[in-house]
């Protein structure tokens, strides 16, 4: 990493834990709601599924989610601190063209996962799914971009950002193409959790790294 100023280092080190944070979202969705919703599986029932407020049929399925006031809540906070984690990233790192568009993009997934948590799926279906689709796609080529940006000072973390973005994209295509609807469930976890698993690793690995250059630089 660069040698960053005091502030600097803080700053950034806010923003990977920012990033670092949406831990929660896996946490809360697969081991709090998931659980505990009607007949749900990681592979049959889409993501969005979690959110539903009234149990009924959607598209062929019947969806139950008796906790999904906490599902949507974790997609809103989510979305926030992607949202702060990108600004503050962008405001530290050197101004370029590709840093600019990466955590623009960034930030527009931040804005989509937002959106979705207050649109859920049974009530505004169509900005719900424009939303998520926003977050997936938007969200992928974030991630591939900052690989891009980062992959000859860090080649580790830049290798594997390009991997998992080209993977979140492929995978979100796919299901904008609607594949199988009993194997809908699998391709959107595909195309969400390589790139939200990078953001949540890489900002960890810059929260450590900004907290040891603030400390080496603590006025």
């Amino acid at each position: 990493m660069r040698e960053l100023t005091f502030t600097a280092s803080r700053r950034l080190m806010a923003g990977g834990l920012l990033w670092a944070s949406l831990v929660q979202i896996f946490v809360v969705n697969n081991a709090v709601v998931l659980p505990r919703a009607s007949s749900q599986n990681l592979v049959d029932h889409i993501i969005s599924a979690l959110g539903v407020t009234r149990c009924g049929r959607i598209g062929g399925f019947r969806f139950c989610s008796p906790w999904h006031e906490a599902a949507d809540i974790a997609w809103i906070v989510g979305g926030f601190c992607l949202v702060l984690g990108a600004v503050l990233g962008a405001a530290v790192l050197p101004p370029d063209r590709l840093r600019n568009l990466a955590f623009a993009v960034l930030a527009v997934s931040g804005a989509g996962l937002v959106s979705t948590g207050f649109n859920p799926y049974n009530l505004r279906p169509a900005l719900h799914l424009l939303s998520a689709g926003t977050c997936f796609f938007c969200g992928a080529v974030g991630v591939l971009l900052l690989g891009g940006m980062i992959r000859r000072a860090h080649p580790y973390w830049g290798t594997t950002g390009i991997l998992c973005g080209v993977t979140s994209i492929v995978a979100a295509t796919l299901t904008a193409l609607r594949p199988d609807p009993y194997v809908q469930g699998l391709f959107e976890r595909i195309a969400a959790w390589p790139s939200v698993i990078w953001v949540i690793c890489f900002g960890a690995y810059v929260a450590f790294s900004a907290r040891r250059a603030s400390r080496s630089r603590r006025p």
